[in-house]
């Protein structure tokens, strides 16, 4: 059986999107959002810091948790 993860929004209101970098309000921590799968089916977006040992999905946290504070998928134009 496979599953797609829920999807979320920030306290803001804004759908949460791949590459997004969030700080959850309540503890500080920094996560950035990427697109995973696992071995049972179950795929979509999922929240990931290698550096503090978070990496869960998405849908396992409440709208409103996250505050989306830019998108690691952004770039300058180029001269």
């Amino acid at each position: 059986m496979t599953r797609k993860v829920e999807a979320r929004h920030d306290t803001a209101g804004n759908l949460i999107k791949e590459y997004d970098v969030l700080k959850d309000e309540e503890t500080g921590e920094m996560a950035l959002v990427v697109h995973a799968e696992n071995k049972a089916g179950v795929s979509g977006l999922a929240v990931q810091n290698t550096i503090i040992g978070l990496g869960d999905w998405l849908d396992v946290y409440p709208d409103s948790v996250w505050t989306i504070v830019g998108n690691a998928g952004t770039s300058a134009p180029q001269n």
